[in-house]
């Protein structure tokens, strides 16, 4: 069961703390917005890309936009964190102050940073300021939230430089990384071809069921999941760049039906394939009427 300490959002950023003393599995999930988990106590799992971090204590994970990511129960299964979702387009400021964008920062120092014990206290203060501003928005408190954001990165890139503590846990198998490496471009090169398993062995000169076993231990995947995955992908590419049909894009990413398509979309995205377009439909022509101002 979660309990949630506190919660809150605003126009390009949301902020929560919560405490989990049960089992909980999310699903591997991707957005645009950049995002912080930081781990006040207790023990959690958590995968992003391919690499697999064990958050503690002290832990902050920097997530990138687009990082296909997912935090799962651990042996100890207390936890108390906070996260926080940053659109990067909402705070240029920040970006301004940086010297780079923020989604090029998040790209550079993403990864887990265990926090030097006598920084804690004020890494989870800081946190907890950019709550309270969120919350209770008092006059200027865009602004100073902005100021926080510049500070929490600032102070990240200090100590991920001073102590090189951006750490990752990478598995390995017996097939070459680089086997690897060609075996998931080749799924990716093929969506709507849609290989089979039994396909990509015979194509690698691997057996079957070694190669799904090593597949899932070198990248975090089974070779279906990583073929869903880019396959939604490139239809959420195709849903906003194109005025193709549903059905279409459908067949072009490899879904022979449109209520599989509709099915694994939903799964991934928590929408459909049709709301998706509309909301992003939407959002495009809000920024027209913007700049058109």
């Amino acid at each position: 069961m979660k309990k949630i300490i506190y919660k809150g959002m605003m126009d390009g950023l949301a902020i929560d703390r919560s405490v989990r003393e049960q089992k909980y599995d999310m699903i591997k999930h991707w957005h645009p917005e950049c995002e912080v988990q930081y781990y006040v106590e207790g023990h959690r799992s958590f995968f992003a890309d391919e690499d697999t971090f064990h958050a503690q204590g002290g832990s902050l994970i920097m997530i990138k936009p687009h990082s296909v990511h997912h935090t799962y129960s651990s042996k100890k299964r207390y936890h108390d964190r906070i996260l926080l979702l940053i659109e990067a387009d909402k705070f240029k400021e920040a970006s301004l102050f940086l010297g780079q964008d923020l989604n090029t920062f998040f790209e550079q120092y993403h990864g887990m940073t265990q926090i030097p014990s006598e920084q804690q206290a004020a890494v989870h203060l800081l946190l907890k300021n950019i709550a309270d501003e969120v919350i209770e928005k008092k006059q200027g408190y865009q602004q100073l939230i902005s100021v926080k954001l510049i500070e929490l990165c600032l102070l990240m890139q200090r100590i991920q430089d001073r102590h090189q503590t951006h750490t990752h846990i990478k598995t390995s198998g017996t097939i070459s990384d680089v086997r690897i490496d060609q075996i998931k471009q080749y799924i990716r090169d093929h969506l709507a071809a849609k290989p089979s398993v039994h396909q990509i062995a015979e194509m690698f000169y691997v057996d079957k069921s070694y190669l799904c076993r090593i597949f899932k231990k070198v990248t975090g995947y089974t070779i279906t999941e990583y073929s869903n995955i880019y396959r939604v992908k490139e239809a959420q590419r195709l849903l906003e760049d194109t005025d193709l049909s549903l059905a279409h894009i459908a067949g072009l990413t490899g879904f022979n039906h449109i209520t599989y398509f509709n099915r694994v979309f939903n799964k991934y995205t928590e929408t459909s394939p049709l709301q998706y377009r509309k909301k992003k439909i939407s959002y495009k022509e809000s920024l027209r009427e913007k700049n058109n101002l």
